[in-house]
């Protein structure tokens, strides 16, 4: 059950990520205001907080890209 909701989760959270990526896309090619413009003062201002987002999101991404520990194991073991 959690492992269908973290999957959940980060699927949301990936989702979340390319949405607005394609808004900060957007915002440089009409000339608005991008996300970067409100993001880099506030990791100026709270550098603390940025760095623990910065750990998340890079763990967030690693257990997405190569799985859980052992998975390579489970799998060598089901050929």
């Amino acid at each position: 059950m959690f492992s269908s909701l973290f999957a959940w989760l980060t699927a949301a959270f990936f989702a979340l990520v390319t949405l607005l990526l394609a808004f900060e896309s957007w915002a440089l090619l009409t000339g608005n205001k991008p996300i970067t413009d409100y993001v880099r003062p506030a990791v100026h201002s709270y550098p603390g907080y940025a760095f623990v987002i910065a750990v998340v999101v890079g763990i967030l991404l690693g257990r997405f890209l190569w799985g859980p520990p052992g998975a390579d194991k489970f799998l060598a073991k089901r050929r």
